[in-house]
């Protein structure tokens, strides 16, 4: 039985594990502002709706998740045609995934990347440079967003009232580049005054390449914000709609596959305290009932293994009564068993190339290899052995095992 003093602990812990799950069911839930850009996702920086509204616009026979690296995609599928989508907070290729990208777009694809920090391997081929927008008046940091197309551009520019990192391309090939979007900090008067470039393209081989650097525009809460969403429809308003687009998910900060059974009980507030609190009600249970109902586990000692006693007493009665024939059969076998198992070959045939195989594995010449099977056959074919020819049979065999250690 509990004691009184137990008892009352139990409780007092019950009722705090109570009180601390009812003030974290009772707080709203934070806003998750992590830079996911998984389409699974509904947080701010999740692009459920932005892939959502592709997939509605496109269909879903052109619209195709790419789970792999771009390496292996294009390794394995090098005849596919189409636009490679890509977009996250940072999106970096190496020299040989970035050469099989660049190929596959110069037989006349698309690369697209939308991202705050793009690949520099990619930027260095294309000759463009980046830099970052800073407010020196000003602590906000806000950007403001518009394409330069008379026919895409909007009364207004689309405003992101959010403070973040705003990249933009400080230095392009002039002759190759075509400007298509520009950004600027915000200002009280909404217009975008001093324009700095966010959205271009070049022409790579017969295929081309967009950037754009305000992977932003692609996440839920910009899509969501006022009429945002007609600056992302209008970026994609350069991104053949007759062509597949190879939606990448490989380079995404969130994790797209979650392999962890417990992810999903711990996204839930409700399922993971209760999950806590079991934990905790187990812990207590071993701590206390373990002390009262514990006994000590008699010790067993396993059974012996006599198997080399037994051997030991029938190769002492065959060598007494002088079945030296028998033992050499047994010895043979033996010895063959010892090749299959603890060198590991066939022993079968026994040619020139198995007693090689066995020389070399027993660190053993082949000479002595040889003499060895030889003298095994020799006394196969005896009906009557010594004892000295046993005895030499035994030693050759000792001897043979000990170089193999």
């Amino acid at each position: 039985m509990l004691s009184k003093k137990s008892k009352i602990f139990i409780i007092i812990i019950i009722a705090i594990i109570g009180l601390l799950t009812f003030l974290e069911a009772s707080e709203p839930e934070p806003i998750n502002w992590f830079p996911s850009y998984a389409k699974t996702d509904k947080i701010p920086l999740g692009t459920f709706v932005s892939y959502s509204i592709m997939k509605e616009t496109f269909g879903d026979p052109k619209l195709k998740d790419i789970n792999q690296p771009p390496y292996e995609f294009l390794l394995d599928n090098d005849t596919v045609s189409g636009t490679y989508f890509f977009v996250n907070g940072s999106i970096s290729f190496d020299d040989s995934e970035l050469d099989r990208i660049l190929d596959w777009v110069g037989k006349g694809n698309t690369l697209f990347v939308s991202s705050k920090t793009i690949s520099s391997n990619l930027l260095d081929t294309l000759l463009i440079d980046t830099d970052n927008l800073i407010s020196l008046d000003d602590i906000s940091t806000q950007p403001m967003v518009e394409l330069v197309n008379k026919n895409l551009k909007a009364e207004k520019p689309y405003h992101y009232d959010r403070d973040v990192y705003n990249p933009y391309f400080s230095e392009i090939d002039t002759i190759n580049t075509t400007v298509l979007g520009v950004t600027q900090l915000y200002n009280d008067t909404l217009q975008i005054k001093n324009p700095q470039l966010n959205y271009i393209k070049q022409s790579f081989g017969e295929g081309e390449i967009l950037l754009h650097s305000f992977p932003e525009a692609f996440g839920n809460y910009f899509m969501l914000t006022d009429e945002n969403y007609e600056y992302t429809q209008n970026i994609l308003s350069y991104v053949d709609p007759t062509k597949k687009i190879l939606w990448d998910n490989h380079y995404k900060s969130g994790k797209t596959f979650y392999t962890s059974p417990l992810f999903f009980l711990l996204q839930n507030r409700y399922l993971k305290w209760a999950y806590y609190t079991l934990i905790i009600g187990v812990l207590l249970f071993v701590i206390f009932e373990g002390k009262r109902k514990q006994r000590s586990i008699p010790i067993i000692a396993p059974l012996k293994n006599q198997t080399l006693a037994f051997t030991r007493t029938i190769s002492a009665m065959y060598y007494e009564k002088e079945k030296h024939k028998e033992i050499v059969e047994k010895q043979n076998l033996l010895f063959l068993d010892y090749v299959h198992h603890d060198l590991r070959i066939q022993t079968n045939v026994l040619d020139e190339k198995t007693l090689l195989d066995i020389s070399a594995r027993s660190n053993n010449d082949i000479e002595d290899t040889k003499i060895l099977f030889k003298y095994f056959e020799e006394l196969n074919r005896k009906r009557v052995l010594s004892k000295e020819e046993l005895i030499r049979l035994y030693n050759m065999i000792s001897e043979f095992k000990n170089k193999s250690y």
